[in-house]
């Protein structure tokens, strides 16, 4: 059930999240807040572990840009125990990815408290900053742009988000809401225990019709659900550019490993090796075994893939990553009915055993002789 909080009043969406991340230092309800924050030199965006209340002043979570999962940045900062209670602001995907590692003991989630809020999707990252030197307002600039997608307007997002059907937070502690409410107050849903600890002692409102909000998450998601690709024909010519540089898997949320197996000193590569597979084939494409790096790191994490699309905005050779991982993933995702990030309760799928499971590709020949 959504609630409209009675206590935060503020001009616009922007403004609401602000005056809310005040309020929880403000009372002491968290130790600090992880946001993403404009640089002095407002051209981009970074995130920031904030605890005065004071400095939440140029946070700009909503901007249309993100630099890097902040999953990953999640991971440093739960790796020791701590005692602090911090408040993070993430987008949908950020939110199931830190799921994901929750379940693998990656991020702990103890003193932790995800707020997320319904996405509409960023640019590329050097595309955003080219767009944004222009502007003399980015704040503005980044209410605009949360306008235009309430209003349907379409607006060149990075293509990765072009077609995300997960733009809801509704597995965070609490989820902002505003797809479908025609109001600039702050409407969350309260999804679990922290949640509800967090808002304690505020007064709210039920909103009671949420059908409009409902029709409206409906509509985006069936324009994104024609964007999305169901195959690949093309794979291996698609990854022929790749040169081995492992930036999408620096930049994977998933991606946790301390020691990649990946790495051709771990795969056991020399100099005699090369030759002779050399020799084997006529000739070899160097660097060597692109296709297998692909193939592996789809294999490892394409169960848990929340479809970011950081993978294809730091490949350096424009390799349309989020694209091809979207697609594998989702096929292995539907094997096991399973939708990364969507229940802190769902074991995942290389954990468990069912015994029905991939019935309709086992193999159910009889034994030779029988």
């Amino acid at each position: 059930m959504l609630q409209m909080l009675k206590g935060i009043k503020a001009k616009n969406h922007l403004e609401s999240i602000k005056y809310f991340l005040r309020y929880l230092l403000q009372e002491k309800r968290v130790d600090a807040v992880l946001v993403p924050k404009r640089h002095p030199n407002g051209r981009s965006v970074s995130h920031a572990l904030i605890t005065d209340p004071l400095n939440t002043e140029g946070s700009d979570p909503l901007a249309p840009v993100q630099t890097v999962n902040a999953a990953c940045i999640l991971k440093e900062l739960t790796k020791e125990p701590t005692d602090k209670k911090i408040a993070v602001v993430l987008r949908p995907c950020e939110v199931r990815a830190a799921i994901e590692l929750i379940k693998i003991k990656q991020v702990s989630d103890e003193n932790l408290y995800m707020i997320g809020y319904d996405c509409p999707g960023v640019y590329d990252a050097k595309e955003y900053m080219n767009i944004i030197e222009k502007e003399e307002d980015r704040e503005k600039f980044t209410l605009k742009y949360i306008e235009a997608f309430l209003s349907d307007k379409k607006e060149e997002i990075r293509e990765s988000c072009s077609y995300c059907m997960y733009f809801t937070a509704d597995s965070a502690d609490i989820n902002m809401a505003w797809i479908g409410l025609n109001s600039s107050d702050l409407v969350i849903g309260v999804n679990t225990e922290k949640g509800k600890k967090l808002i304690n002692d505020l007064e709210t409102e039920e909103i009671s019709d949420s059908s409009r909000r409902k029709e409206k998450i409906g509509m985006i998601s069936t324009g994104r659900k024609q964007i999305q690709k169901d195959r690949i024909d093309n794979f291996l010519d698609l990854i022929q550019p790749c040169i081995r540089c492992y930036n999408c898997r620096e930049v994977c949320p998933l991606c946790y490993c301390k020691e990649c197996l990946l790495e051709p000193e771990k795969m056991g590569y020399s100099s005699v090796r090369y030759m002779n597979r050399a020799i084997k084939k006529k000739q070899i494409k160097m660097p060597d075994d692109t296709v297998l790096y692909h193939l592996t790191k789809i294999n490892h994490m394409g169960y848990s893939c929340v479809s970011c699309g950081i993978c294809e905005q730091a490949c350096p050779m424009d390799i349309p990553l989020g694209m091809i991982y979207n697609v594998f993933s989702r096929k292995i995702q539907a094997l096991f009915d399973y939708v990364p990030g969507r229940s802190r309760d769902e074991e995942l799928p290389v954990t468990t055993f069912r015994e029905e499971e991939l019935s309709e590709v086992e193999d159910i020949q009889q034994p030779r002789g029988k």
